[in-house]
């Protein structure tokens, strides 16, 4: 009988919770809102969190998990009291108790649910599109690519979150320039851009020693449970740009989040399904004459 993970698991949980928040969305019960973001958010984070422990062992993951946690809320208390870098912004109650007086402490907690799958993503891409030789590319060059190309992934999600959550109540946008994202000021991407690009240095000089056994596990044809954070950002990707077209912040927003989200979640979508097509071909029997 095959064992299933902690993380498989979790992984479930977030799938099966993202209907159930658009669903509950359209109730318009603040209280209600707030339960099922916290649900979304708790699965995918516990989701990533386990899966890193699975794959990297549990010191790593608490230092990446820390590094997360410090950066983010860091930068989130000087954006919030001191209008630094994301924009001039407040957050409610609807996330419950603050850290500092200003930052929910949710919010430095959940950054770790999307850096982890946006950071394989980008070794994914990296793998098979830019670094050939790895006995020969220096390691400076694969980490300066990953870290640029994943702060652009998990900054790409933000373009379907913040209107949502602004929109629910959970924080509030002042003194909003005319040229704005639907509401949101154009800094406060750069602020996510930033926040992520620096979480992302700490966490390549946590894994610069191992990074040319980390790139043998990024096969195409790799396994199933090396994929699973792939698989989220490709479903988190899919989905919140069927749900904003359907349920959240209209068929604009969700043409942005599925063009800027695909930049990344496409080819790696395209990168899996090659890889189980090349499996399913290793693992097919050859005809007998």
């Amino acid at each position: 009988m095959r064992t299933i993970r902690g993380s498989q698991l979790f992984l479930g949980l977030y799938l099966l919770s993202m209907p159930v928040y658009c669903l509950i969305r359209l109730t318009g019960d603040g209280a209600l809102i707030a339960l099922s973001t916290a649900a979304t958010a708790t699965s995918l984070f516990a989701f990533s969190l386990l899966h890193c422990i699975e794959t990297r062992g549990a010191p790593r993951s608490l230092l990446m998990l820390s590094a997360g946690f410090g950066i983010a809320l860091t930068m989130e208390y000087l954006g919030s009291a001191h209008d630094i870098l994301f924009g001039t912004y407040d957050y409610t109650n609807l996330l419950g108790p603050k850290v500092l007086g200003h930052v929910p402490i949710i919010i430095p907690i959940a950054w770790f649910m999307m850096l982890y799958p946006s950071w394989e993503v980008a070794g994914l891409l990296i793998t098979r599109y830019a670094i050939r030789d790895t006995q020969h590319e220096p390691a400076i060059a694969y980490h300066v690519l990953r870290v640029i190309i994943a702060a652009l992934a998990m900054t790409a999600w933000d373009l379907s979150l913040d209107p949502r959550m602004a929109a629910d109540g959970a924080w509030v946008w002042q003194n909003v320039p005319a040229l704005n994202y639907f509401g949101i000021p154009l800094s406060n991407f750069a602020g996510w851009f930033v926040t992520s690009a620096l979480i992302y240095c700490v966490w390549a000089l946590l894994e610069i020693r191992d990074w040319r056994s980390e790139i043998k596990s990024k096969s195409p044809i790799s396994n199933l449970q090396s994929q699973l954070p792939i698989w989220a950002y490709v479903i988190t990707w899919i989905g919140e740009s069927m749900a904003n077209a359907l349920f959240w912040s209209g068929p604009a927003v969700a043409a942005w989040v599925f063009v800027a989200m695909g930049l990344f979640g496409g080819p790696a979508l395209w990168l899996l399904l090659k890889g189980q097509r090349a499996e399913h071909a290793v693992a097919r029997p050859t005809p007998a004459r």
